[in-house]
């Protein structure tokens, strides 16, 4: 019994050391406001980063063009391009047209030997095109064969979905002349492979930048980074980025992307051998803000509770209903089952987490003081011994591994409950962690209450705190409770 008594005085007073070691730390760790533009920096960022994107593209698309322009001049080719043309085939000549594309021409997707009528004699890959007519097949209105039609040299057709193919593809043309004699053109096919790597290159864009190409059409001409199909030529993009664009004018601005999400977006047209193109580089506002506080978290954790602490409550009457309840008791999280209210009671030292997902599920923790996110100090984790737990980063990882896939932690709702601020800094960072932005969380608090009840419904459609203050009971509906990210911007004065 003696044991037992030491070891809870232990536990007693590293808690009430941790505590307040959190609390001063939450006081007084005071690094001056941030000396940043929020905006100003995003938008320099992705400026650089478009920038470099497209001359990349230009780049490609010229080496592309030169490599096209040496067939002309490749006397195998034109050689072959001749017999074959006048059906002296062979398995020698074919094979040695197939192994001088691979080690020439591995740049395009497929060449086509076409006589001056239009007549598709040869391919490499031979698909649906190979001994087809360009003119009087059902290809006569393609982008291809009006390009074919046109007295030009050579021609870049952009791209658009050619059927024989089933995907799309660009073009360039090669005009064959002989002793003043037009021969036909070799066609050599581009398709967007190259262009989606250069795009897709995400190492450097956080979780949720992407830079992507759309045509005069406002058909996008790379695959987004957040669909599972692809997007080209299928995807359309009628945003004010690519209305100003069209428009010829480059531009920076905060708007709702083709997802309907918000984000910081820079964009401008450019040309491709006459054709133009607009490039956007993009970045959502939610993952940006988040950053923003990761890097100057100090100064805003102190800010956030100052404002916290002087914001009214969204309060509601208390409802009066019978409902069956589960129950959740200190160092326990459970699952909200349909039809019943989640529900824990006495939230004082401790802290109370709800993680939902709206229409979906629900879960709720009640969390001691011995948990880390009170304290990670090495002494204070030897001393509390088995009593310390990591259980909020337990249960992120549980919804995690059997609740949502990556793409739908977006849609994840945290709710940290307290009436003290001991737990607040490390609860979000926990949060933050498993790369759910700062939009999703909440800090209900209430610095005049004793102790906290929480009540959270299965779908997430209903989270009430509970405040037992000194001479009243104040009921606050936690779903009308702002946002971190929503804080963040009036703390730093944000204009979107």
């Amino acid at each position: 019994m003696i044991n037992k008594r030491k070891t809870y005085l232990v536990v007693f007073l590293c808690i009430g050391i941790c505590m307040a070691v959190a609390g001063y730390g939450i006081v007084t760790s005071s690094l001056g406001a941030p000396g940043v533009d929020v905006k100003q920096e995003t938008f320099a960022q992705l400026k650089l980063l478009r920038d470099s994107k497209r001359d990349e593209i230009i780049d490609h698309f010229q080496q592309v063009r030169e490599l096209a322009q040496t067939i002309k001049d490749d006397e195998l080719m034109r050689g072959s391009f001749a017999a074959l043309r006048q059906g002296k085939t062979s398995f020698g000549l074919e094979y040695a047209v197939d192994e001088r594309y691979a080690t020439n021409y591995g740049d395009f997707y497929d060449i086509l030997f076409v006589d001056s009528t239009g007549y598709v004699f040869h391919s490499i890959k031979k698909e649906r095109d190979y001994h087809s007519n360009l003119f009087t097949s059902p290809a006569t209105n393609s982008e291809l064969a009006k390009a074919l039609k046109r007295p030009d040299e050579e021609n870049f057709v952009e791209f658009n979905y050619y059927r024989p193919s089933e995907e799309p593809a660009a073009f360039f043309t090669v005009s064959l002349q002989e002793n003043g004699n037009h021969l036909g053109w070799f066609v050599l096919q581009v398709s967007t492979n190259n262009t989606n790597q250069i795009l897709a290159d995400h190492k450097t864009m956080g979780r949720t930048g992407e830079v992507y190409l759309v045509n005069r059409n406002s058909l996008m001409l790379s695959d987004s980074r957040f669909m599972e199909d692809s997007t080209i030529l299928r995807q359309k993009v009628d945003t004010i980025a690519v209305r100003e664009a069209l428009r010829k004018q480059a531009g920076d601005r905060v708007i709702e992307d083709y997802r309907g999400v918000k984000v910081f977006s820079s964009y401008e047209s450019f040309d491709v051998f006459g054709v133009s193109w607009i490039i956007i580089a993009e970045i959502d506002e939610d993952e940006v803000l988040t950053e923003f506080y990761t890097k100057h978290k100090k100064y805003f954790q102190k800010e956030f509770i100052r404002y916290l602490a002087q914001t009214s409550r969204p309060e509601i009457e208390k409802r009066q209903e019978e409902v069956a309840r589960q129950r959740v008791d200190m160092n326990e999280f459970s699952k909200g089952q349909t039809g019943k209210l989640l529900t824990t009671h006495g939230v004082a030292s401790c802290t109370a987490v709800a993680i939902y997902y709206p229409g979906k599920f629900s879960y709720l923790a009640h969390i001691s003081p011995t948990a880390e996110i009170y304290q990670d100090s090495a002494l204070n984790k030897f001393f509390l011994g088995r009593h310390y737990h990591n259980f909020l980063a337990e249960l992120l990882g549980r919804i995690e591994y059997f609740e949502v896939i990556p793409a739908q932690r977006r849609m994840l709702r945290v709710a940290i409950v307290a009436p003290h601020t001991q737990s607040f800094a490390k609860a979000v960072d926990a949060v933050l962690a498993h790369d759910i932005e700062l939009a999703n969380i909440t800090f209900i608090y209430d610095p005049q209450a004793l102790r906290a009840d929480v009540l959270i419904n299965a779908s997430g459609s209903r989270l009430d705190v509970q405040w037992a203050e000194e001479h009243r009971v104040l009921t606050v509906d936690g779903l009308k409770t702002e946002n971190l990210s929503d804080i963040l911007k009036k703390i730093i004065h944000y204009d979107a």
